[in-house]
């Protein structure tokens, strides 16, 4: 047997942040807020300033408040897996088999 100790402590898992809003552009007009169709958001504690995400998990990255928000202060970040990955062509590599058309 060896004297190997395994960690089983559950470590804490921070949640999705779907969401980002610059505080500087952000007038607190909370048009995002009533533009989101799924109720994510809830203007923030203090008049003027940014929404506050209320269950990020649940975000279906639609845009909606992106859309809506007339000073740009909104991000969406959408995760990784989900993200585009463009190559452009003139980088490909031609394949041996068929010289005319490049591969991935």
């Amino acid at each position: 047997m060896s004297d190997k100790k395994i960690d089983f402590t559950i470590k804490h898992v921070e949640p999705a942040t779907p969401l980002t809003f610059d505080g500087e552009k952000c007038t607190g007009c909370n048009r995002c807020v009533d533009a989101c169709p799924i109720d994510l958001l809830m203007p923030g504690s203090v008049k003027g300033s940014p929404p506050e995400a209320a269950y990020p998990d649940e975000c279906w990255y639609c845009g909606c408040c992106v859309m809506e928000c007339p000073s740009k202060a909104v991000r969406l970040r959408h995760p990784l897996m989900n993200r585009a990955h463009w190559v452009r062509k003139d980088t490909l590599k031609e394949t041996p088999e068929n010289p005319e058309k490049p591969s991935l």
